[in-house]
């Protein structure tokens, strides 16, 4: 097992300098399908953010939810309701939309979702900024997001192919796609470096709940570019196992941060 895991690891380092000129394609929503069918440990990485955004929202089918960024996923096996959406027109998906331009009059929203999603935003102002447009009162934005943590940056800067720039600003640098353009780090700006500034650009929105968690599930996986080192029910209990362990140590550990705003004006 331990040989297992020391030759993911280093394929892992050797493929992190390939660039993927396949990631902004529009096969790669259909490529990604297939991922998560396949690939157990992931399908259950998904279905635990799931569970974790329906178990924040009351009465579900009496609302008007937005998922942003819906991509390969599948919320509507647990929000049935949602609206899916994406920056690119892909089957399966309700709305083709951009994040910074939202087509819901004022006060329209009862809820908007996001997973993996505010850090490909280019603008996140103005993201923001449309959201507070959009929601109603008591309206609410839930986030699963990277986080910040020792282990996130030693993880997400020299394994994943996306970039971490804890000292950028709120913009991405770069022009670039829709998946290819990205900084993990964005969510740690927002909501932990500059919460101060988030609560005066957006008086109206209030940051309520913010926690980290999920230290090594999604790395173990493999996520979308690698198979994970084991595909059972064993290694993902096995995996439970050592989170639950972890729980204590999470704001050091933890890789993805969920993020609960709410409209309180």
């Amino acid at each position: 097992m331990l040989k297992s895991v020391f030759n993911y690891i280093k394929k892992s380092i050797i493929s992190k300098k390939k660039v993927n000129d396949e990631l902004d394609s529009s096969t790669t929503n259909e490529t990604n399908k297939v991922i998560l069918n396949k690939n157990l440990i992931l399908k259950n990485f998904y279905k635990d953010c799931y569970r974790i955004f329906k178990g924040e929202i009351e009465n579900s089918d009496q609302l008007k939810i937005l998922e942003i960024g819906s991509g390969a996923g599948f919320i509507k096996k647990f929000i049935p309701h949602t609206i899916t959406s994406e920056i690119i027109e892909l089957e399966g998906v309700d709305l083709t939309i951009n994040a910074e331009h939202l087509p819901f009059l004022d006060k329209s929203l009862d809820v908007i979702i996001l997973l993996n999603v505010i850090h490909h935003v280019p603008n996140s102002e103005k993201f923001l900024s449309e959201c507070n447009r959009v929601l109603k009162h008591d309206g609410q934005i839930l986030l699963i997001e990277p986080a910040n943590t020792w282990f996130s940056r030693i993880i997400y800067k020299n394994f994943h192919h996306e970039d971490f720039d804890e000292y950028g600003g709120w913009h991405l640098k770069k022009n670039g796609g829709r998946l290819s353009n990205a900084n993990q780090a964005i969510p740690y700006i927002i909501f932990e470096r500059d919460l101060k500034i988030f609560k005066e650009k957006f008086p109206d929105l209030s940051l309520i709940k913010k926690y980290k968690f999920k230290p090594i599930h999604y790395v173990l996986s493999g996520g979308f570019s690698y198979r994970p080192i084991f595909n059972n029910q064993l290694f993902l209990k096995i995996i439970r196992i050592i989170e639950f362990i972890l729980y204590p140590f999470n704001n050091f550990l933890g890789l993805f941060m969920f993020i609960k705003i709410k409209k309180i004006r």
